[in-house]
């Protein structure tokens, strides 16, 4: 249990199975964005890049929640959400060179600060879940004692128009555009809200769920199959071009995955992680577009960029105010870095 209820204390554990898991997604999004798969798309590695791989973004929206959970939990709600938004305007702001020329007009600069340039959507858009799931919680407190149950039908609804207007639009039907459904609403929200109701599961007084239960594998191991045939028959049907951002399997695959990494017991790494997957997250694109600057074009050499760099910086700034990159443990980045208020 990351962190249990005590009649007058919160007290936290690190969890290191968390940490990896975090280091690896860094991993795959800076594998995903050196284009390698796109440009040498075939049926195989369209399941592999439309399959798989789209349990990226789930996966960490689900830490993300089960964090704000116990962030929540202590009374440090607004708090988290007020780290979130100054890491996203950092960040944002350090990128401003990358994404101004997108400005044409007032318009068009809401809808790139709303969004989020690149990469950094994924920040927008839990700071949109995290704003609704605290906003529905406060309305609870006073009006709904159940609040946790129009929570569930919120992200329900808010799942199941994203997943939606994804196939209308695949299909051709209507052309909605991947901003309509791949935002901070249809495709994070749900997720984040998954996450903070498994945290508050875990956070009941005497539990130790999820424990070890074969079932979580089970259940992991059919929604990856799920999964990769969901990512074969859209390939089939509408050939390799397309991209399926929002698989229906991944909202039964990603969070018996998760609950099978939270309930594995690992060992403490060598180094502090989180800063080098923060890093990893906010830096690559940067490395990446230096690389190509450079001449560098094989997969080996992007992500000898998109990896080594970042680190090199994590490891730079371990003691530097860096948003998100600094080792504080009672300043951890909320995505990226350890979820949270992880201690």
């Amino acid at each position: 249990m990351p962190w249990a209820y005590r009649p007058w204390v919160v007290v936290l554990h690190r969890i290191h199975s968390l940490d990896y898991l975090k280091l690896c997604l860094a991993v795959l999004v800076a594998f995903a964005h050196t284009s390698w798969m796109q440009t040498n798309t075939t049926p195989l590695l369209f399941v592999l890049g439309n399959g798989l791989m789209r349990l990226i973004v789930p996966l960490f929206c689900i830490v993300t929640g089960y964090f704000l959970q116990s962030a929540v939990a202590r009374g440090k709600g607004r708090q988290w959400l007020w780290r979130v938004f100054l890491l996203y305007a950092f960040w944002m702001l350090l990128y401003l060179p990358f994404w101004l020329g997108e400005v044409h007009g007032l318009l068009s600069l809401v809808k790139v600060l709303v969004r989020g340039y690149f990469h950094l959507w994924f920040m927008a858009g839990i700071l949109l879940a995290g704003l609704m799931i605290l906003g529905l919680r406060a309305i609870g407190e006073r009006w709904l004692p159940g609040w946790h149950r129009l929570l569930v039908l919120a992200a329900a609804v808010c799942a199941v128009i994203g997943v939606g207007l994804q196939y209308v639009d695949l299909s051709g039907i209507v052309h909605v555009g991947a901003h309509k459904y791949a935002n901070g609403l249809f495709a994070c929200f749900p997720f984040v809200s998954i996450g903070y109701l498994c945290g508050r599961r875990a956070a009941r007084p005497g539990s130790d769920w999820p424990g070890k239960d074969r079932r979580l594998l089970v259940a992991a191991i059919v929604g990856a199959c799920l999964l990769m045939a969901e990512a074969w028959l859209v390939q089939d049907r509408w050939g390799v071009m397309v991209m399926l951002d929002i698989p229906l399997a991944s909202y039964l695959t990603a969070p018996p995955l998760f609950l099978l990494i939270l309930a594995t017991r690992m060992p403490r790494p060598p180094i502090r992680l989180d800063p080098i997957s923060a890093a990893i997250y906010f830096l690559h694109v940067m490395a990446l577009q230096l690389a190509r600057a450079l001449g560098v074009t094989e997969l080996a050499g992007l992500m000898l960029f998109a990896l080594g760099l970042p680190t090199l910086v994590a490891l730079a700034c371990s003691r530097l105010p860096l948003p998100g990159l600094g080792t504080d443990p009672a300043r951890h980045g909320p995505v990226v870095g350890a979820g949270g208020d992880q201690a």
